[in-house]
């Protein structure tokens, strides 16, 4: 070959290259200049610990490096969680896994597009003197604390079902939702939530024992991330990176929680950032599908709703058991 047809090719060869890193750079400026897409989540309530991902990963900017502009809006209850996003008032909302159940067989059109919680955190807490450790203990002289109609009494109701206990088994009181009742010994134990309840009344001076739902045969999810489906038709690549950022920020959180905490401080005011550390370090193991590990958070499978959707059904929340299918959409998170 001779060297000018060597010179040549040479040469062709360098213009390539150049061309694929100027189209590649191109491309690049391309991405980032595009519009992110706004993004308006609704919380199941007021801004704390256990929605840090979200503040933590928009500090960050995790958001904004999957094309997200997200506002984050806090919530007074699932119910009005499920109404906003059913009416596109929002685009993602956080509620209880049964409320969304409750919304399918109602046909409000939502969809579950990750598992916030992958099991309930409704919990029984008696004081560490004189605790309840066994469901069965629930038969004999104890009195329960509890707001009638409230999701932690679904929870009971739900455990109860799976040991073979019948509610007017037991005796209930009817309180609110504050420990006071407990510390006054007006009540034996309370139904509460893991990452709030039990703070208090250790706060209070009360060390508390937990015996979770969970462990005893309530097998549900317990938040999780629902989307209008009108929003998962139309902005799927947004859905996925919201999932991909919050779950990065999770991952991150396990090694930074005072950082993560200080996120939520920094956005909202009048946050106690030790308090609401107590609250993460509660909330850390709601997030994995194993403990200490959070490489699968947001997923969620057809086995686990088929069990929450019957738990739902047991505690007579449903009467038209609502599919699978029409719970959730498993295709954002693998």
């Amino acid at each position: 070959m001779s060297t000018r047809l060597e010179k040549s090719l040479r040469t062709a060869a360098a213009a390539v290259v150049v061309n694929a890193i100027v189209l590649g750079l191109a491309a690049q400026a391309y991405a980032q200049a595009k519009p992110a897409t706004k993004l308006t989540m609704r919380l199941d309530w007021k801004p704390g610990g256990q929605y840090s991902p979200f503040y933590y990963g928009k500090e960050k900017g995790y958001y904004t490096e999957e094309g997200v502009d997200l506002t984050i809006v806090p919530g007074s209850g699932s119910s009005d969680s499920v109404k906003q996003a059913g009416s596109r008032a929002v685009d993602i909302a956080l509620l209880d896994a049964m409320v969304l159940v409750q919304a399918a067989e109602q046909r409000v059109p939502v969809k579950s597009v990750g598992a916030y919680y992958q099991r309930t955190p409704i919990t029984l807490i008696s004081p560490k003197t004189k605790p309840i450790t066994e469901v069965k203990q629930l038969l004999g002289d104890v009195k329960i604390g509890a707001p009638k109609g409230s999701a932690v009494v679904q929870g009971l109701s739900a455990m109860l079902f799976a040991n073979n206990i019948k509610m007017e088994q037991i005796r209930m009181v009817d309180i609110g939702f504050g420990v006071q009742p407990l510390l006054v010994k007006q009540v034996d134990a309370i139904m509460a939530y893991t990452n709030v309840q039990p703070i208090q009344a250790e706060g209070a001076g009360m060390p508390v024992n937990e015996l979770f739902v969970a462990d005893f045969g309530v097998n549900a999810y317990g938040t999780i991330i629902v989307a209008n489906d009108e929003f998962i038709a139309k902005q799927p690549a947004a859905i996925a990176g919201f999932l991909r950022a919050t779950r990065k920020a999770v991952q991150e959180i396990a090694g930074d929680r005072k950082g993560a905490a200080q996120s939520v401080a920094n956005a909202v005011s009048e946050i106690d950032v030790a308090h609401e550390l107590k609250v993460l370090d509660r909330t850390l193991p709601l997030w994995g599908v194993k403990a200490g590990d959070w490489s699968g958070f947001g997923s969620q499978t057809e086995q686990r709703w088929l069990q929450t959707i019957e738990t739902a059904r047991r505690v007579a929340l449903v009467e038209k058991v609502p599919a699978a299918k029409d719970v959730f959409n498993g295709s954002f998170i693998k």
